[in-house]
């Protein structure tokens, strides 16, 4: 039998564990808004002030600066996919709306978390298995769907998918890299006139593969569903 002493030491512990990620969660809210106001340098005193508490006790919650990094870094992923993931796992219409949709939600995110994302960049952290950078995991994450996606619509038109892969991590990589840049020196482009751009050139990226398959779409007019 199981005593009653060790069903309540296990309740006590589940209760502790839930009571940890609910603060930890908090800390993260509170470390997020700070990277927000004081950029991607923010230091952890800075954090613990928005979170309304002393240094220490954050490391109640976090065993060291790098676990809380990690955390902001994980959050950053969720907040990236979450918003990304709808718009390509339900895309639908023309290929140049399909295109614009993606790419004007994650320029959007890029520009609205641009202290976040350097944030999460400039430390380089790294994932629970300390193989990959988040970053980098991140991009994995949107290219798999992407690639997803366009194997889809590959099949559709009965294309050779060996391409598929490359591209989709090779058109993700363009889009990140191309923003991050304009991030940094925007000239006189807007935000709008640089989603326009980018799609423009991705469409024009597809439209060399398609045409070289003989298929030639409009790229207004709405595809077939994908199956």
């Amino acid at each position: 039998m199981v005593s009653v002493s060790n069903n309540v030491t296990d309740r006590r512990a589940a209760r502790w564990a839930g009571q940890r990620a609910k603060r930890q969660s908090e800390f993260v809210d509170a470390a997020i808004a700070a990277i927000a106001e004081h950029g991607p340098s923010v230091s952890t005193e800075q954090i613990a002030a928005r979170a309304g508490v002393a240094r220490p006790q954050l490391y109640r919650h976090f065993r060291a600066a790098e676990d809380l990094h990690q955390a902001i870094a994980q959050r950053a992923a969720k907040m990236i996919t979450a918003e990304l993931t709808p718009q390509i796992t339900n895309a639908s219409g023309s290929p140049l709306h399909m295109i614009e949709q993606i790419v004007h939600t994650l320029v959007r995110w890029m520009a609205e978390h641009t202290n976040l994302l350097e944030y999460v960049t400039q430390r380089a952290v790294l994932s629970p298995d300390g193989q990959h950078d988040v970053v980098a995991d991140i991009k994995a994450t949107i290219a798999i769907q992407l690639s997803a996606l366009l194997g889809a619509y590959f099949r559709v038109f009965e294309m050779d998918t060996a391409t598929v892969d490359p591209l989709a991590f090779g058109l993700v990589g363009f889009v990140e890299s191309a923003t991050r840049r304009w991030l940094h020196e925007p000239g006189s482009l807007s935000q709008e006139a640089l989603v326009g751009h980018l799609s423009k050139w991705i469409w024009g990226m597809l439209d060399h593969s398609l045409r070289a398959e003989g298929i030639t779409l409009d790229p207004n007019q709405p595809l077939p569903p994908a199956r």
